[in-house]
Formats: structure tokens, sequence, C-alpha cells
């Protein structure tokens, strides 16, 4: 059979490479052949060699609008008055023009082997949507490397590998990206292999720079702060086109003025950094004791100087007798239980945690948030207790807030506020109203079916299945105060004004139940939308009237955050309470460890009853029986909000 040697030049793709080409039947077959030959040729070739393809016998019929026609019962050519082709009436058929198709040489064609699905590049470590994206990047520049010159790596992926191999002084750990060796043997496989983990490293550091070590909800289920999506695709074409790939690998990075302060931070705290050993904080749980299971045994081994697995949570007898001695030292009952006191021991002699844990805890946290926070947004600062309206970086507007307590966390996340309302009603969560509301009285509250209609018999088991709501009118007494700043999100929380306001003048105002009350929340609404015409005053000439619902022309964001360190003006680290005890949470699951159990509400306290006084003598005289004075008890509302009066 005689073939027809065939070659046309490169078709160009979008990214600046060659266009992608597809290969079947005999030209696949003479690719393979061709690559095989050329594993010992130079790495590119400027001509690779046409491949000779095998001319058919015979020229494809023409296609027509009878091919497309309705098909009839007749076959033969004088029923469909079809005239017959060339090669049935055994007339001689002109060779057809061959398609064209070119070589790739062999450092492409073993790198786009090596990247197949079922390939030997099925090993990297990727996510299926970065390997899909990596398969895609490279098919769209028919296998060429970009890391790759004249067999050895190029100056760029030099640079490349340095910056990855730093990734510690961003908070990150190096070991997570495997960074390949030099290419020494000039082998095809070999080249694409080195090519494909380093691109594969880089790919790996820019999507944990981007969007952190860890899931945000592993901490804390309150925390449902989300990165922006990572988009691989993107990535790749960073890779290929930046004239310096040291800044792009960077830019991966949060560029927020906290993130880099605290970056800065980290490299003068390691170098300071003393060869003190750790010691923990335990925190209160369930009573344990030897031979049980619990997760605080590993920083039980670390509070006392012992060593051992990091998920090996039992409490042995090793770690028994350190306890013991601990309690004697300490001239607390020497039980070996891990109770209230030996807890309550333990951490007044812990000291706080490393200044290189907590800048790299809340540069993970910088990476959680929105890469634009909004020229103008809503700052919530929940461990400081404070609200920062900012603009263009700079803090134009502050106030005092009150935020969930320990066992009722105000959630971490972001959204946008888009309308006000005057004179809310306040919907009793569920939760609420089954634990505090259903043995107590419901005077001042309303009962009203899913359409609003008013209901007179409580079933509670419809409020529990949400069929019946309890809330509460506008007025003086409610809870959420005249008004309320609104952004949709799955926890139901939002700002607020409240009735109570002596308990803005703690300075620890962990005192809510998830919702962020105002201080000042007409002021607040000056700063916020006076300039969308939702000043204080117009606000405030609404009050006493009927539920107002009033939209924002612009909305704003909002960020509800929860950051333990911080950089001041002066460049000094300044750390804060950690409310919610999320600090251990977060450095065990960076360090991979078993995580301390989240804060649990005590089980109320049952008072027990006195017992009972002899009864008289027969002989004395049986007075009347006094009637107790009624006992003062706050009122449910009184316990959860204070007492506004």
């Amino acid at each position: 059979m005689s073939t027809v040697p065939v070659a046309i030049p490169h078709r160009r793709s979008r990214f600046g490479g060659p266009g992608r080409v597809l290969f079947t039947g005999a030209a696949v077959a003479a690719l393979l052949a061709t690559g095989a030959r050329a594993q010992g040729a130079a790495v590119a070739s400027p001509d690779p060699t046409p491949i000779a393809i095998p001319a058919p016998s015979a020229a494809p019929p023409e296609v027509d609008d009878s091919d497309f026609a309705p098909r009839t019962t007749a076959t033969t050519p004088e029923a469909t008055g079809a005239v017959p082709s060339p090669a049935a009436t055994g007339e001689a058929v002109p060779p057809a023009p061959a398609p064209t198709v070119t070589a790739l040489a062999p450092v492409p064609a073993a790198l786009t082997a090596l990247l197949a699905q079922t390939g030997p590049g099925s090993d990297l470590r990727l996510s299926s949507a970065d390997r899909g994206a990596l398969i895609e990047f490279y098919a769209a520049r028919d296998g060429e490397p970009i890391w790759i010159e004249n067999g050895r790596f190029s100056s760029k992926a030099e640079a490349a590998m340095a910056r990855i191999a730093a990734a510690d002084g961003d908070a990150l750990n190096p070991r997570d990206f495997k960074l390949p060796a030099t290419p020494s043997s000039g082998e095809a496989a070999e080249i694409a292999r080195a090519e494909a983990q380093l691109t594969t490293a880089a790919l790996a550091y820019a999507r944990t720079a981007w969007s952190g070590r860890i899931r945000p909800s592993v901490v804390s289920p309150s925390i449902t702060a989300k990165p922006d999506p990572f988009d691989a695709a993107a990535a790749l074409a960073t890779f290929e086109n930046a004239p310096d790939i040291v800044a792009a690998l960077d830019g991966f990075n949060p560029q927020h003025p906290q993130f880099q302060a605290l970056r800065k931070l980290l490299a003068s705290a390691r170098a300071d950094e003393t060869d003190q050993p750790e010691r923990p904080k335990i925190g209160f749980g369930k009573l344990l004791k030897p031979g049980e299971e619990d997760p605080r045994v590993p920083l039980l081994r670390t509070r006392l100087g012992l060593d051992g697995p990091a998920n090996d949570t039992f409490y042995d007898d090793v770690l028994a007798d350190a306890v013991i001695a601990f309690q004697k030292s300490n001239k607390i009952g020497a039980s070996g239980l891990i109770n209230r006191q030996t807890v309550r021991a333990l951490d007044a002699g812990a000291r706080p945690r490393r200044d290189t844990d907590l800048i790299e805890m809340n540069m993970e946290r910088w990476r959680w948030m929105p890469r634009d926070l909004g020229a103008r947004h809503v700052f919530v600062d929940i461990p400081a207790f404070q609200l920062h309206i900012m603009q263009d970086g700079q803090s134009i507007y502050e106030t005092r807030v009150i935020v969930g307590k320990a066992t009722n966390q105000t959630p971490v996340f972001s959204n946008a506020i888009d309308h006000i309302v005057v004179n809310p009603y306040w919907n009793v969560p569920v939760s609420i109203a089954m634990k505090e509301m259903r043995n107590g009285s419901l005077r001042g509250f309303e009962v009203v079916d899913s359409r609003g209609r008013k209901v007179e018999n409580v079933d509670w088991s419809l409020v529990a299945a949400q069929k019946l709501r309890i809330r509460q009118p506008p007025g003086e007494r409610n809870a959420l105060g005249h008004i309320k700043f609104m952004f949709p999100n799955s926890h139901s929380v939002y700002l607020h004004d409240t009735p109570t306001r002596t308990l803005f003048q703690r300075d620890a105002r962990a005192l809510s139940h998830g919702c962020v009350r105002v201080d000042k929340p007409l002021e607040f609404a000056d700063a916020l939308a006076g300039d969308q015409g939702l000043g204080g005053a117009r606000l405030k000439g609404m009050i006493g009237g009927k539920e107002r619902s009033l939209g924002l022309t612009t909305s704003i964001p909002v960020h509800l955050t929860y950051f333990t360190a911080w950089v001041d003006e002066n460049g000094e680290l300044r750390t804060r309470k950690d409310l919610y005890s999320l600090d251990a949470r977060l450095h065990a699951a960076l360090r991979g460890e078993p995580l301390p159990p989240l804060p649990v509400e005590p089980a109320p306290k049952v008072a027990k009853a006195k017992p009972k006084k002899p009864a008289p003598t027969a002989q004395a005289s049986v007075a009347p029986a006094a009637v107790p004075a009624p006992v003062q008890q706050s009122s449910w509302l009184s316990r959860l909000f204070g007492d506004s009066r």
C-alpha cells in the first residue's frame, strides 16, 4: 500500500502554544512508532519528521440532501433514482487528500502519556478538579513544557522551586508540596515527570496559599466562612505567562495588610523563639480516669513533658503516674483523676501559646476571608467586642458590641447588609423557645402559624416542628430593640439594637445567643447608610409604629471575624482572649492532631430538697401555718438579656 507524506505548520492556541490535534486510526499508530524511534533524539525538534499516512483506496461519497431525507423501503438504484458510485461501476477512483498531522516531540509525547488518567502520572497528588485542569492545560500546548529548556529546568523553574520551598515563611508546610529532582539522564520520560511534578507542586502551593490548609468548619460548625473559589486553570495560565514567577506565586497569598504584617512578624518571632517547652491549656471536660480515652490526653502528655503519638488518646499508666506526681506537688488529691480541680491547676501554670503559633493560626484565618473585603465594609471583631465601619482600609466609625456566649457562639462568615428593619418582631428561635420558654410564661409574646395567624393554645410539638412560631411584638421591651440590620445567612443572626443598655459598660461582653447587639444603632445607621437616605434621624422618626423594612440602594459587605492576634500601628503583636477556645482546635487541626472538645452548655442545676423538720410534740400548741412570701424569680427574658429596668 502506497503512502503519502503530509505535514502542515502548527496552529496557535489561545494560550500562545500550538493548537491541539486529535489523532485516530493509522495516525495514532504512526505517531507512537515515531515517538518510540525518537526517544534518543534531541528534546525539542523545530522540524519534526512528517508522518506517512496510508492513502485510502477510494474517495468517500459526497453528502447531499438525500442523506437527510426520510428513508423508503426501496433500496435498489432503480427504485431510489440514485446514480451508482464510481466504485460500484468499477471506474478508477483518484486518491483523496490525506489529513495533516504533526508528530509530537519526545518530551511532549511523554508528558501527554504521563498525564493520561490511567497513565503513570495517576500517582501525582492532585484533586480531580486540578488534574482535569492540568490535562486540559497541557493538551492545549500539545504537551510542550513550561519549566524545561534544553532538557533541564529553566531559571524560571529554579526560582519557582526556591519560592515553594520557602513556604514555611507563609505559615504553610513545605512538606505538602513535593518538589522534583533535577532531570539528569536526558530521558524524555524523566524530563516529563519532572515537569509534571513541578507543575503539580506549584498548583498545590497556589491552592493552599489561596484557600488555606484546612476547611474552616473543621474547627467549629459556627465557622461558615468560605474562601473565594480557587481557579486552577487561571493559576496554570499565570505560571505560563508570568514574567516574574516568584511574584506570581506570592500573589496567591492574601494581600490584606494584616496578613502581610503577620507574615513579617513571623520571621522575627521565629528568630527570637526560645527553646522553652510548650504548656498547653487542657480545658474542662468529662471526669477522666486512667484506662479511658479522651481527646485531651495528647495535651496532658505535652503539658506534663511526656512523649507520645499525637493521635494516642488512651490515658495509660505512665501518664497517670505523671498526673499523680503533679497533684502531689500542687497539694491536691493525688487520685490520678482528671477532675475540675486538677484541670484548674494544670491550666493555671499553662504558658500562653508561642507567638509563632498564634501568628500562623491567624494567618490561616486570613486565608478564609474574601480577597476583596469591599472598599466600604462592616468589620465585626468578635474577640475584641468591637464593630468598625471601614472605608478604603481605614476605620471611619467604631462602637461596642455584645457577642455570643461560648456555648452560643457568634458565627464567623461574610455577607452583605441589604436592608434595615424598624420596629422589628423578634421571632424566637426554636432552640430558645424549647429550652427557655416551654415551662414559663408567654406573657408579652404571640404564637402564630405559618400564615401569621394568632394561635391561642400552644402545641409545643408543632413549635418544635416549626409549624408554629413564637414572636415578640415591636415595643420598648422587644429583645431586638427598635432596629435591626439584616444580611442573608443560614445562622439567622444579624446586628440589632437592645433594650439592655447597661451591659455595654462591661469589658467582657460575650453575653448573647449569637446575634450581635450594637451599642448605638442610630449612630451606626448614620455612618452605614446615611448617604443612602437611611440615617439615624429618619429611622428614629419611624420608631413606635408597625414593622417596616427598608432596602439599601447598595448592599454593604459585612464580615463577622475571629482573630486572636493582631498587629498594631507600631508593628507590635497584640493578642486577644480566645473566647470560644478555638485556638486549641485550630492548632491541633494544623498539626493533624485530635481536636479538643468544643465548649458545652452546662446542664441546669437541680436544687436539692431540704430535710424536713421533726414534727412538734403533742403538748405543743399548733400555730397556724404562715403563708410563705412569694419568691421573686427573674423571667427567662431577663436571664437571656439582662434586666433593662
